[in-house]
Parts: structure tokens; C-alpha cells; sequence
């Protein structure tokens, strides 16, 4: 094989080229042979005619040339494989090229050598087999000097070349193929006849051939490149919409890294953010094994993650395997070689870096760098829009939260004001049933009659329970009978008190109830522990309701957010989100005619008094749990009072007959029998109810004692201070002036006149203003007789002993 380039004469070096080049070259081509044919002595063609003195006449050969050159540069370059060019453009230039070998030689990037891909004179099992290196013979060494080639009988010896010494040839010539400025194969021709070498026409020719297989392939790598770009704009759009959407933060990050493996055309990708310590930990990944994912670990000081850091640049290895010093062991240990790290930058801070590895060792195109980059800047704008969606999300649930929390409340606050007018009448009405029921039973015999006004007196006082807790809404703050309350003793007695519920009858029914009760050490509230251990109480029976076929119930009770959080749970059926909405409404119940409906009402409206919160989350099918949160107490000193300070005293009857006495003085000890057999004392019944006012004194004059009676305050107050009276029994709500004035104004005249204040709002009375205003004792409506003669007792024992 020889190097020399052929002189200027022979047209052995041709200037590589565009097509107007080539045209040059043909041009000059049929200039010289003009004048060839122009030498003295040489014979016309016997094909044509003599031309006229002073024609050119062009010789058969040259016509051939021009027509297949013509011909070659017909063939589309769009559309056609570059060995499909080369076949079509051989199949017109073989009856003017003696050559008898030839073959397309590409260049494979992947394994780094030349591959036949197309020939003429050769099997085809030899295209299968044909590979060369840059630089190994006539074809590597023109493909890696990116010029022409011509070697001659005995100008190169078979053994310098592995191409020759296979496919032995006098004369060869290999043409380098260009595409997209750079060499992309060889066009290669041989000729085994002892014939002339390759003439000028004839490498013109191949000259051509090779300018249309280069374009063709360049053609190719275009489409390619195209359609390249389009597959990463369709990925970065999917992945876009998934940015935008607000889908949830893994699912997002996880996209990425498959992406990500498409985009760059690697195996393995991995994101990892900051994890506060100098270090990177793994969000998400694609394509790693499991033992990679959980030692996942990158500092941002060293290896390729270091250099990201330092320069916030994108960082590529073409083989991290055969990096000096590199730490990062955790691709290395994955086994990976060609390696992409890229930076997510939010707001110029890096907040992240992408990785993207291939076991095989490869070069990024910069279209691959540029794809990702724009993927990381995606993924970083949705991670900002993840981060803001779930503060949003998370106002906008508390926003919900308080709205329903407001609409319950003021719900409830419009139910209290209705209801305290009405449970106020239905007291007034109760109490007349009941007491004129109780006249009735002391005088009528044993016998069916007897037992009708039983069953009358009962149900009155199971409408007096009902009304006692509908009067609960009412309320709109605590009274001095709050404290510190030991929320764990609280969820104890309930459970307790419940047990019957839960444990006896449940599992009498065969359906037993798990009790798991999580009381864990919490700090102390302030509140009414009684009104505390109803709610829970009601939690617990609602729980028990749930789970008609058993289940499990449990309790957990611990410290948050500043105060004391219970929880209640039940493996219940749960439920529908229309039933949800409206568990708080006053006699809203499923489970009629069984529950009145006022359960969750009285929670709802026990913890809104102290200041709390309720959660309630159900699922249809999955149980429901509610929280109730309450405030932690804070130490205060404990007021002592005086002597005469008013205290509640709560009966363990359902009968609400809350009575507000002295301390020191215990209601119904003896208080009866000692208003029934002592003398006859004087009391004024103060009653704008004509029933109530009647049966009061009906009952009072049958215990022996001398009573008087007023429908309103003023004609009260006149009758008071026109006799002498050793007790006042007032109504609170009269005609004129209140039996809170009717109290002051005793008084200020006579302090040593016990003022008892009957009233169907019990124990929602402040107590402090009650004593301010100088009642005693309260009745509560409805009672029974012989509560009125036990509190007159009492009221009598708060006389001075004269």
C-alpha cells in the first residue's frame, strides 16, 4: 500500500466535496479529453459523422461518464438506506467501472470499527463477517486520514493489510464516505485483472458514489437525530403533566428516574436530595437493585458528586471504573461504568442531583445532557410545586377543619339558645306532670290505676333526662365547678361505668368486644370531670353501637400539640360521608328508635366548652375513630371559699334535680322528716305557673304548713314584707321582676331568710352570680316531693338558731 498522492496530471488527488466540486471535476474531465482527441493523427469515431472545423466532439466514453454521473446524483439521498445508494448507484456505473470487488465499509461508534454493510463480488457470508480498525489497511488508514487511498500490484504487501490478505487484489482504491463534517465509512474498490489502474473517469465515479451514500447517511443520522428529539420532548411533556397535576411526591420522583433511563438510554438512574449531615440520601430510583438502594450514600465533597457540588454543572464519566481516585463507591459498587450526574437547581440552590449509569462504558451526547438537564429543572419545579401544593393542601384542610369546627359550633350555639328556651318549658310542664302524678299516687290505692300513674311518672322522668341533656347546648361557658381533671381517671370511670355495655351483655349476646385501652401519662385540663366523663361515656356507647356483630374498641390517650389528645376507635362497618356530615346534629341517629341521637351532640358541645376540638374519620367498611383534643390546664391557685359559698350536688338518679346548698349541709339528711314533724313554719311561693304554684302548695300545706302564694314578683315582694315568712320559694323566670331580684331584695331586708330559687336550667347557672344574689338552695324542675321537702329542710336549717 502506498500513501503517495498521484500528481495534478493524472488527477490522482481530488478535493473532497460538494456536489458543485464534483461538477468541476467532470468538467474538467471532458475538457482534457477534448483535448485528447484533438492530437494529430488520431482517427474519427466511425459512430458519428466528422464534425465542422472548430466542433468539439465528444468521444462515446465521455457521453458514458456524464450520463452516469447524471444518473448517480438522481438517486434520492432522503428515504433509502445507504446501502440501498450504493447498490442502486454500482448497478449504473458497472458497464464504465472494470472493478470487480467493492464494498461499503461504516463506521459502528458502539464497537469502534468498520462494518461491511453492503457489496459487490463478494459472499455473503464474508459481509457478516468483515469488521476493520481505524487505521488497518488501505480502508482503516483512508477512513482515519479521512482522505483517498490507491494501492497497485506489489505497492503493499497482504501481510500490512488483513483486508488484502483476505480478498486479494492488483489494484484497490478506498474513497472516505463524509456525513455531518466528519468521516462515517469507506467506499471501497478492487480489481484482480491484470489491467491498467483505475483511470480518472472511473474514480470520479466512485468519487460520486461516495458524496450520495455520505448524503444518504447523513440523511439517516438526521431523521434519526429528529426523531430522537421528538421521543425526549414527548417524555419531558408526559413528565411535565405530571409536574403540574400535583401528583403525589414519590410518585412524581419516581417518574423522573424512569424518565430519566429513557432519555439518557442507560439502565440504572437515581435522585438523591440533601439530608442535613454533608451528605445526600436516596429519594428515588430506577433500575437499581436492592442491596444498592439501602447503601445508597453520597457526600457532596468527593467523586463526581463533589464536582457536581463545586461547579453546579452536569459532570460526565465515560467510564467511572477507570477514574483515579474516584469515591464514588456507591456506583462503582453497583457496578456501573458510564456515568451523568446533573444537578436540580431551584432558584440557584442545589437541591438535588440526578444520576444516570450504564454498566457499559459510553459517551453522553450532548443532546442526552441537554434532554436531562431540562428533566432535572422539571423535577425541580415540581418538587417547589409538591413542597406548595402540600402547604396548601394542609391550610386548606385546617381552613376546612375550622369552617366545619365554626358550623358546628354556631349550629350548635343556635340549637343552645332554642333549646334553652324550650327545655325551660318542657321542665315547667314536666314538673307539673310529675308532681301532680305523685299527689295522685299518695292517695290512690294499690291496683291497675296505681300502676298507670307509675308508668306516667317514669316515662316523665325519662323525658327529663332527655331534656336535661338537650339543655347541655346552652351552655355556653364552665362554671366554678371546673378543675383539674386527670383525663386518664376520667377514660377509667368510663370505662367502668360502661362495662355492662361492653363486656356483660355483649358477651351474653355472644358478640364480645376487645377492650385496648393506651392510657399513657398526660399532663392535667382544666374542666368539669363529669361532664368529661359523659362524653367519653357517650364515645364509648357509640363505639359499642358500631359493632353490632363485636369487634375491637380502642382507647389512646396522649399528649399533643399542647394539650391532651383521646382517641376512640371501633372496627364498625364506619361511615357514608352524608351520614359523617351530620353526626353532630341534635337527634340525628341511625340507630333509632334505640338512641335519642343526642350522643355526639353533648361531646361535641362538652369539648367545645372547654375549649377543645373534634375529628371525626370514617371510612365505609373500615371503622371510624374520634379524636378529641383538649387543652393542657395551667397550676392556679385553688380559692377558698366562704362558708356560705353555693356547691352543686348532683343525684345519681337521672332525676336532674341539681340543688345548690351550704357547705357543710347535706341535702336530704333528714331534711324531710324534719320539715314533716317539727312545727308548722310560714312560706311564700313565689310561681307564675298556675299548676306548678298549685302543686306547690298542695304539697307544702299536706306536710302541715302554712303557706302563701304570689304569681309575680312584685306582688311577691308586697306579701313578704306585709307578713313574716320563714322561707321563700321563688321561680327564676316571673312576670315583672326576676326571682334573682326577688332574692336581693329579701336580702337587703331580712339576710336571715333562706331564699330557695326554683328553675328548669339547673346546673347551667353560674353559681357565682346565684350567690351574689342571695339564693341559698336551687330546685331543680322537674322533682320529686320528697326532694322539695328535703330541700325545705335544708332551707330551715339555714335559719339562725335564736
Amino acid at each position: 500500500m502506498t500513501d503517495e498522492q498521484p500528481s495534478a496530471e493524472t488527477g490522482g488527488q481530488v478535493p473532497p466535496g460538494t456536489l458543485s466540486e464534483i461538477r468541476q471535476i467532470l468538467d474538467t474531465l471532458a475538457d482534457r479529453l477534448r483535448r485528447l482527441e484533438a492530437v494529430p493523427g488520431a482517427p474519427p469515431s466511425p459512430l458519428r459523422p466528422a464534425a465542422p472545423e472548430g466542433t468539439h466532439v465528444e468521444k462515446p466514453e465521455e457521453c458514458d461518464a456524464l450520463s452516469v454521473g447524471q444518473e448517480i446524483l438522481s438517486i434520492p439521498s432522503s428515504g433509502l438506506e445507504p446501502a440501498q445508494v450504493f447498490s442502486l448507484a454500482m448497478d449504473r456505473v458497472s458497464r464504465l467501472l472494470t472493478a470487480d470487488r467493492a464494498m461499503l465499509f461504516l463506521w459502528e461508534p458502539e464497537g469502534s470499527r468498520l462494518v461491511a454493510r453492503a457489496g459487490r463480488g463478494f459472499r455473503r457470508d464474508d459481509l457478516e463477517t468483515i469488521s476493520l480498525k481505524a487505521g488497518d489497511g488501505i480502508v482503516g488508514q483512508a477512513f482515519q486520514d479521512e482522505r483517498m487511498l490507491r494501492s497497485s500490484s506489489g505497492s503493499v504487501s497482504v501481510a500490512e493489510d488483513p483486508f488484502l490478505a483476505l480478498f486479494p487484489v492488483r489494484d484497490a482504491v478506498a474513497v472516505p464516505i463524509r456525513a455531518a463534517g466528519h468521516a462515517a465509512g469507506v467506499l471501497y474498490a478492487g480489481r484482480r485483472a491484470p489491467r491498467p489502474g483505475f483511470s480518472e473517469q472511473e474514480i470520479l465515479l466512485l468519487l460520486v458514489i461516495a458524496d450520495r451514500v455520505g448524503t444518504a447517511l447523513a440523511h439517516r443520522q438526521l431523521v434519526e437525530t429528529t426523531g430522537g428529539h421528538i421521543g425526549r420532548l414527548r417524555e419531558l411533556e408526559v413528565f411535565l403533566g405530571h409536574v403540574l397535576v400535583g401528583q403525589e411526591k414519590e410518585d412524581m420522583l419516581a417518574r423522573a428516574c424512569e424518565v430519566a433511563c429513557r432519555l439518557g438510554g442507560v439502565r440504572v438512574s437515581a435522585l438523591a436530595v440533601p439530608d442535613g449531615s454533608e451528605g445526600l440520601s436516596l429519594a428515588a430510583s430506577a433500575g437499581l437493585l436492592a442491596g444498592a438502594i439501602t447503601s445508597w450514600r453520597a457526600s457532596v465533597s468527593h467523586g463526581l458528586t463533589g464536582e457536581l457540588f463545586a461547579t453546579h454543572r452536569p459532570v460526565v464519566c465515560r467510564d467511572i471504573q477507570s477514574r483515579d481516585g474516584c469515591e464514588d463507591d456507591i456506583l462503582r459498587e453497583a457496578g456501573m461504568r458510564a456515568c451523568l450526574v446533573v444537578p436540580v437547581r431551584l432558584r440557584h440552590e442545589t437541591v438535588g442531583a440526578l444520576y444516570l449509569a450504564d454498566p457499559e462504558a459510553r459517551e453522553f451526547t450532548p443532546d442526552e445532557v441537554a434532554a436531562v438537564q431540562v428533566l432535572a429543572s422539571l423535577l425541580a419545579l415540581g418538587m417547589e410545586n409538591n413542597r406548595l401544593y402540600g402547604e396548601v393542601r394542609t391550610a386548606f384542610e385546617g381552613m376546612e377543619s375550622a369552617q366545619d369546627q365554626l358550623v358546628q359550633t354556631e349550629k350548635a350555639r343556635a340549637v343552645g339558645a332554642m333549646a334553652g328556651g324550650i327545655a325551660n318549658e318542657f321542665n315547667n310542664l314536666l314538673a307539673i306532670v310529675l308532681g301532680k302524678t305523685q299527689l295522685m299516687l299518695a292517695r290512690v290505692p294499690e291496683g291497675s290505676l296505681r300502676e298507670g300513674l307509675s308508668a306516667v311518672e317514669e316515662a316523665a322522668w325519662r323525658a327529663a333526662d332527655i331534656v336535661r341533656r338537650l339543655q347541655g347546648f346552652a351552655a355556653t361557658s364552665m362554671d366554678d365547678g371546673a378543675g383539674r381533671v386527670d383525663l386518664a381517671a376520667v377514660v377509667q370511670d368510663a370505662l367502668a361505668l360502661t362495662r355492662a355495655l361492653w363486656k356483660d351483655e355483649a358477651e351474653a349476646r355472644g358478640t364480645p368486644i376487645e377492650v385496648v385501652a393506651d392510657l399513657g401519662s398526660v399532663p392535667p385540663i382544666d374542666g368539669q370531670a363529669a361532664a368529661l366523663r359523659e362524653a367519653v361515656m357517650n364515645l364509648i356507647l357509640n363505639a359499642v353501637d358500631a359493632m353490632p356483630s363485636g369487634g375491637r374498641m380502642g382507647l389512646k390517650l396522649r399528649s399533643a400539640e399542647g394539650g391532651v389528645e383521646l382517641q376512640v376507635s371501633d372496627g364498625g362497618e364506619g361511615m357514608p360521608e352524608d351520614v359523617r356530615r351530620r353526626i353532630f346534629d341534635p337527634f340525628f341517629t341511625t340507630r333509632s328508635p334505640h338512641r335519642t341521637g343526642l350522643g355526639l351532640s353533648v361531646v361535641h358541645g362538652v369539648v367545645n366548652r372547654h375549649h377543645g376540638s373534634v375529628r371525626v374519620r370514617s371510612e365505609h367498611g373500615g371503622g371510624t375513630t374520634v379524636t378529641l383534643w383538649l387543652p393542657a390546664g395551667h397550676a392556679r391557685e385553688v380559692e377558698s371559699r366562704p362558708a356560705a359559698a353555693a356547691a352543686v350536688n348532683e343525684p345519681s338518679h337521672p332525676e336532674p334535680s341539681n340543688l345548690v346548698r351550704s357547705v357543710g349541709v347535706s341535702p336530704g339528711d333528714g331534711g324531710a322528716d324534719h320539715a314533716a314533724g317539727s312545727a308548722a313554719v310560714s312560706i311564700l311561693v313565689i310561681e307564675d305557673e298556675e299548676q306548678i304554684r298549685t302543686m306547690l302548695v298542695d304539697a307544702l300545706a299536706g306536710a302541715g304548713h302554712n303557706v302563701e302564694s304570689a304569681t309575680d314578683g312584685l306582688t311577691g315582694l308586697a306579701r313578704f314584707q306585709g307578713g313574716h315568712f320563714d322561707v321563700v320559694l321563688t321561680d327564676l323566670s316571673l312576670p315583672e321582676c326576676s326571682g334573682l331580684d326577688v332574692a336581693r331584695s329579701v336580702k337587703r331586708t331580712h339576710p336571715e331568710t333562706p331564699v330557695v330559687l326554683i328553675t328548669g336550667w339547673g346546673h347551667l347557672l353560674n353559681p357565682e352570680r346565684l350567690r351574689e344574689s342571695g339564693i341559698d338552695l336551687m330546685l331543680v324542675k322537674p322533682f320529686r316531693l320528697e326532694r322539695l321537702l328535703s330541700v325545705l329542710g335544708d332551707a330551715l336549717r339555714l335559719r339562725p338558731i335564736v
